[in-house]
């Protein structure tokens, strides 16, 4: 089946590109400093639009330092006599790491030290299982805000206040699930004394949360409200007057759930789920009123919700190995852009939860960006991305489905979603960046696509396409033809790398027709591509 979309641009009203994807986040902060954490993260910093900003998970547990899949520790706070002893030297090390692979830190406080948590003293400590004892409140909530107190003045000694002040700092991370084993009345407390602790010392640092899980969800949507109405109308455990300090909104949201099951049957994300909890999340949001203009950070945003499990696990996350988790991207990128513009709050960053992992299979089917060291094809959105320009011209496209008004997910018969962007630089070079996507995977159709541009200033211009698609800028699909080798030879290495990076594709030169360009081009569902029109002299 070959599907016609009809897409428009516009080179009139122009505003700022809002850069709403520079955001990665891992749960392994000890996979940071690895070598190839290292070399993901350079990779990252040195994308043209960022700084990307990058958050992990157990930053404030005990232990040696020794990651593993879904757990990690810097040993920063411990006791001795009853004393607090800090031992910053790991955090450094993290923190060091982003700054000086070009990214920035998105400081997620927790979890809780050891001898500090509240839990039962037979429950196991070091687990990456929910709801072990670094989930629990402290005894001691004043030597918590000490720990964040300390924690901000070494920051700010280390890395300066202007530094620290582009930071993003956030409490802990989806409380209304075992990460957190107390009560919300107890977590709306523990967000006092961090606040309290934080802005003593840095009074400019930008701290938000409560980072709950998707608000589809009864419970996620109780506790983002009853934060909410803490922070607005509650008293504070500190001072004892009305309402908390809140400087940013954050939430998650995921496209699909995936559990261990070597036997279950096929089950593909939804881009309709995903942007169902963003939209009950802004419809919360806009009942408190005294938050207006405060940015919602979805601080996890991802077509499922289990980033250790692997194709061992279930076979259906073979997907993230793929060109789907790339035009998938790239489609919440367009879905999420213009949600809620024009109310009282909108998107402004979605954190995409994917890194590396040590010690494991090339294409294990892991939420990574790379797979020992070889660019996934999802990578690439994020290059795809960076050469957009900074100002944002009018695009529609007739193939754009609104998943607000979508009953479910896609069927098999329904269309791929043709959704774009469209921008121009200082040069004049416009850019249109578009994904083809459907939510099942086996859909293997074309489109053609009709685009028209309009308005143009120059007589002449020469096209490159940028494209990721099964063949194209992936890594995945070379591996396959290289019969899916777990030890590649050096050789191999180098046709994987090669074939992991998208290359440009000139497609000629087009003269305006009174000020347009009107050209043809065909996509496959399941891919992205960036079309660069250059002017020439």
């Amino acid at each position: 089946m070959n599907t016609i979309h009809q897409v428009n641009v516009e080179v009139t009203e122009q505003e700022p590109l809002r850069r709403i994807w520079t955001y990665v986040g891992y749960d392994e902060p000890n996979y940071t400093y690895t070598e190839r954490g290292r070399e993901l993260l350079g990779k990252l910093g040195k994308l043209p639009d960022g700084p990307y900003f990058i958050r992990c998970h157990f930053l404030l547990c005990t232990g040696d330092g020794t990651g593993s899949p879904k757990w990690g520790s810097t040993n920063a706070y411990t006791e001795q006599d009853g004393k607090p002893v800090y031992d910053f030297t790991i955090i450094d090390r993290i923190l060091d790491t982003y700054l000086e692979c070009g990214c920035t830190p998105f400081v997620e406080l927790g979890f809780m030290p050891e001898v500090l948590s509240a839990a039962p003293e037979d429950l196991v400590y070091a687990s990456s299982t929910l709801g072990s004892a670094w989930a629990f409140p402290p005894k001691s909530y004043e030597k918590w805000q000490q720990l964040i107190t300390k924690l901000a003045e070494h920051c700010l000694e280390r890395y300066g206040l202007r530094e620290v002040s582009r930071w993003y700092w956030e409490l802990w991370n989806e409380p209304d699930l075992p990460y957190w084993r107390g009560t919300m009345e107890k977590f709306n407390q523990l967000y006092d004394y961090t606040e309290a602790g934080l802005h003593s010392i840095l009074p400019q640092a930008y701290l938000g949360g409560p980072a709950t899980c998707g608000p589809c969800n009864d419970k996620a949507a109780e506790y983002l409200e009853k934060f909410l109405e803490h922070c607005a109308h509650g008293i504070n455990a500190i001072t004892g007057t009305q309402g908390t300090r809140l400087d940013f909104i954050s939430f998650h949201t995921k496209g699909g759930s995936y559990r261990k099951d070597s036997m279950v049957e096929k089950q593909t994300p939804s881009i309709q789920r995903l942007v169902a909890h963003v939209s009950k999340g802004l419809d919360i949001l806009h009942t408190f009123p005294q938050f207006k203009g405060l940015e919602v950070v979805l601080s996890e945003c991802d077509p499922d919700g289990w980033a250790a499990g692997s194709i061992q696990d279930n076979w259906n996350l073979q997907f993230r190995n793929t060109e789907y988790y790339a035009s998938y991207l790239a489609n919440t990128v367009c879905k999420l852009m213009d949600l809620g513009q024009g109310s009282s709050h909108r998107v402004d960053a979605m954190l995409t939860w994917a890194f590396q992992f040590e010690d494991r299979e090339y294409f294990a089917g892991l939420r990574t960006l790379s797979t020992n060291g070889i660019d996934k094809p999802v990578l690439n959105v994020f290059r795809l991305l960076a050469k957009l320009g900074n100002q944002r011209l009018p695009f529609t496209s007739d193939g754009y489905r609104n998943p607000q008004i979508a009953a479910g997910p896609d069927l098999p018969e329904t269309p791929p979603d043709l959704s774009g962007l469209a921008t121009i630089d200082g040069s004049g070079i416009v850019g249109v960046f578009l994904s083809c996507h459907h939510d099942d995977w086996n859909q293997q159709t074309k489109s053609t696509v009709h685009l028209q541009i309009r308005n143009l200033t120059a007589h002449k211009y020469h096209l490159q396409q940028w494209l990721i698609d099964q063949t194209h800028a992936n890594s995945f699909h070379k591996w396959t033809t290289l019969e899916s080798p777990q030890q590649p030879s050096a050789e191999q290495l180098t046709l994987l790398k090669a074939a992991a990076q998208p290359q440009a594709i000139s497609l000629g030169e087009y003269e305006t027709e009174e000020g347009a360009i009107s050209l043809e081009l065909a996509l496959k569902t399941h891919s992205v591509s960036l079309l660069e029109f250059m002017p020439l002299p």
